[in-house]
C-alpha cells in the first residue's frame, strides 16, 4: 500500500479532531460568563433599593426631630430665678435690730426699747386709727383681732367699714389682754402705764413713730411689715403708696409760683393752725402749695387769733374739720367776716372744706388728702378724681 492514499486519510481525521478540540474549549470560557451577569444583578438591585431607602429617609427624620431637644435644655435654666427672685433688704429700716434675721424669734426697737417677738402674730391690736389702717393693708382682716371705737367711727377712720364686725377695746389693759394678742403695735400716744401692763401680761407692745414725711411713711409700712412677718407684702404695698405720692410731686413740684394755703379749723371758739410738721401741713406741701402758717413760723398745731390769720394772708383757706363739728358753719363766718374781707382767700372765695380724715390721719391715708387738694390747687394738671382707696392685703 502506497502512503499517498494514508496521508489523504489522515488529512481529514486531523481536522475533525481539532474541531472537537475547540468545540470544548468554547463550552468552558462560558460556563462562568453565565452565572456571572446572574450573581452581579440579582443582589445588587435587590439590596441598593431596599436600603437606601430605609437607612437615608428613615433616619433623618428620625434624629432631625431629636436635634429639637437641644434649645429646650439650653433655655431652661434662664427663667428660673426669675419667680423666686431675692427677698428686697431691709437694711436701713429703723426699729428692726437685726435685717438679716428673717426667723423667729426676732427683735425691733420701738419708742419703748427694743422687744422681741416670738412667733410670727395671728392675734393683732393696735389701739391706733392710723396703725389699724396701715395694718389691714398688710395683713389679712381676720388677724386685726379688736379695734378702738375711733376706728369703728367713719368720721375718723378710712377703713371703718372694714372693722364692724370686730370686738372694740379700750385703753384699758385688762380689756386689751382679754383678746389675748399675740402683739400690740401702737401710737406714741398711748400711756407708759398700759405698756408696762400688757408687757407684764407677757404681750410684745411695740410703739412705733407716726411721722408724716414720705421717708418716714415708707418706713413705718416696712417696719410693721417685719413685726407681723409680712415682708413682701409690705414692700408691695410700700411701692404701691410711694408711686402715688411720686404721680402727685412729678406735677406740683415744679409749680411756680405755689399758692399760699392755710390749713384752720375751730373747736370751741378757739382757732387752730396747722405749722410746720404737722400732718395737714405735709400734705400742704405734696399737693404744691405753701403752707402759710409754716411760713409765718408755726410749727405743729397751734392756737392762732383772727389777727393772726389776717397776718398769714392766706390765698386759700382749707378747713380739715368733720362736717359733724360744725366745719360747714365754720367756712361761712369766715366768708361773712368783715374783718377778713381784704384777705386773697375770702375775696376769692377760696375756703373749702375738705374731708378731715385724709388730712388728719397719721397714716399713707393723707396721700388721698394731697390728691384731692392738688385737685382743688391744679385742676389742669389733675382733672381725674384720685383712686377712692388703697389695695388690702389679702
Amino acid at each position: 500500500m502506497s502512503l499517498k492514499p494514508l496521508r489523504l486519510l489522515l488529512v481529514p481525521l486531523v481536522f475533525l479532531a481539532l474541531g472537537l478540540a475547540l468545540a470544548a474549549c468554547g463550552s468552558e470560557e462560558e460556563q462562568p460568563a453565565t452565572p456571572a451577569p446572574t450573581q452581579a444583578s440579582t443582589p445588587a438591585p435587590t439590596a441598593a433599593p431596599t436600603e437606601a431607602p430605609t437607612a437615608a429617609p428613615t433616619e433623618a427624620p428620625t434624629e432631625a426631630p431629636t436635634a429639637t431637644a437641644v434649645p429646650t435644655e439650653a433655655a431652661t435654666p434662664e427663667p428660673t430665678p426669675d419667680p423666686t427672685p431675692a427677698p428686697r433688704s431691709l437694711e436701713g429700716v429703723r426699729g428692726i435690730v437685726d435685717h438679716t434675721n428673717t426667723g423667729w424669734p426676732r427683735e425691733v426697737e420701738g419708742l419703748n426699747g427694743i422687744v422681741s417677738i416670738p412667733a410670727k402674730p395671728l392675734r393683732i391690736i393696735t389701739a391706733s386709727v392710723g396703725h389699724d389702717e396701715m395694718t389691714l393693708a398688710i395683713v389679712p382682716n381676720e388677724r386685726l383681732v379688736a379695734v378702738g371705737g375711733a376706728t369703728k367711727n367713719e368720721t375718723y377712720s378710712n377703713v371703718a367699714h372694714l372693722v364692724q364686725e370686730k370686738a372694740e377695746i379700750s385703753r384699758d389693759p385688762e380689756v386689751i389682754i382679754a383678746q389675748a394678742p399675740d402683739v400690740v403695735v401702737t401710737s406714741p400716744f398711748m400711756q407708759i402705764e398700759v405698756v408696762e401692763a400688757l408687757t407684764r401680761a407677757g404681750i410684745p407692745v411695740i410703739q412705733t413713730e407716726l411721722e408724716q414725711g414720705p421717708e418716714a411713711r415708707i418706713n413705718a409700712i416696712l417696719l410693721m411689715g417685719y413685726i407681723y412677718g409680712e415682708e413682701e407684702r409690705a414692700w408691695e404695698f410700700a411701692d404701691e403708696v410711694q408711686a402715688r405720692y411720686d404721680a402727685i410731686v412729678a406735677v406740683t413740684s415744679v409749680k411756680d409760683p405755689k399758692p399760699r394755703v392755710l390749713a384752720l379749723t375751730q373747736y370751741s371758739d378757739t382757732l387752730w393752725v396747722a405749722g410746720g410738721g404737722s400732718t395737714e401741713g405735709s400734705v400742704i406741701t405734696a399737693a404744691g402749695g405753701l403752707n402759710a402758717a409754716e411760713e409765718a413760723g408755726v410749727s405743729g398745731n397751734q392756737t392762732t387769733s383772727l389777727e393772726g390769720v389776717i397776718a398769714m394772708a392766706p390765698d386759700i383757706i382749707i378747713i380739715a374739720q368733720p362736717v359733724a363739728f360744725g366745719a360747714e358753719e365754720f367756712r361761712q363766718s369766715l366768708l361773712d367776716h368783715e374783718a377778713l374781707a381784704e384777705l386773697p382767700a375770702i375775696k376769692n372765695g377760696a375756703v373749702f372744706v375738705v374731708e378731715s380724715k385724709h388730712f388728719t390721719t397719721l397714716s399713707y391715708w393723707n396721700i388721698r388728702g394731697a390728691e384731692d387738694l392738688a385737685g382743688m390747687l391744679w385742676p389742669d394738671d389733675f382733672p381725674n378724681p384720685p383712686a377712692e382707696s388703697f389695695s388690702l392685703a389679702e
